[in-house]
């Protein structure tokens, strides 16, 4: 009897944990779509954080200070990187993709989105090394605006 009490009550306990939990989860999906976005015609393929990405339309979000989704608009896959936020200072007045290049490709290094003073950088770089052992500088950034 001593045992049917104690699941009884490790129930009781954990429904109102599990029914909190789902309606934090619908509301941080109502909340996502709210979230302002921007988009962007990248030309080439890329990386970032170190997942390939092919060229194309993108729509680009700004989660939190610790996230960033980027979803291909045609095949309507969802990328999300962990970034950390940077910067400050002047207000952005125009959203902005910024890459770097180097011999082995193109990299995917910050977010700026309109209307913040501060800027996401993805986690996880390129090693500038590939590009010094190809004769190539290493930091040669570019940048795709936002729409």
């Amino acid at each position: 009897m001593k045992r049917d009490s104690a699941i009884l009550t490790n129930l009781l306990l954990s429904l109102p944990l599990a029914t909190g939990l789902l309606c934090a989860t619908a509301n941080a999906s109502a909340q996502t779509s709210a979230l302002p976005s921007e988009s962007a015609t990248i030309p080439f393929a890329f990386s970032a954080a170190h997942q390939q990405l092919p060229a194309g339309s993108y729509e680009v979000q700004r989660l939190s200070q610790c996230l960033v989704s980027l979803r291909n608009l045609q095949t309507e896959k969802t990328e999300i990187f962990m970034v950390r936020p940077a910067g400050g200072g002047n207000l952005e007045t125009r959203g902005r993709l910024v890459f770097q290049r180097d011999g082995a490709g193109n990299y995917l290094t910050q977010v700026r989105m309109a209307g913040n003073s501060s800027y996401s950088e993805l986690i996880g770089k390129p090693e500038p090394g590939q590009a010094v052992a190809k004769n190539i500088p290493p930091d040669s950034p570019f940048e795709i605006a936002l729409k």
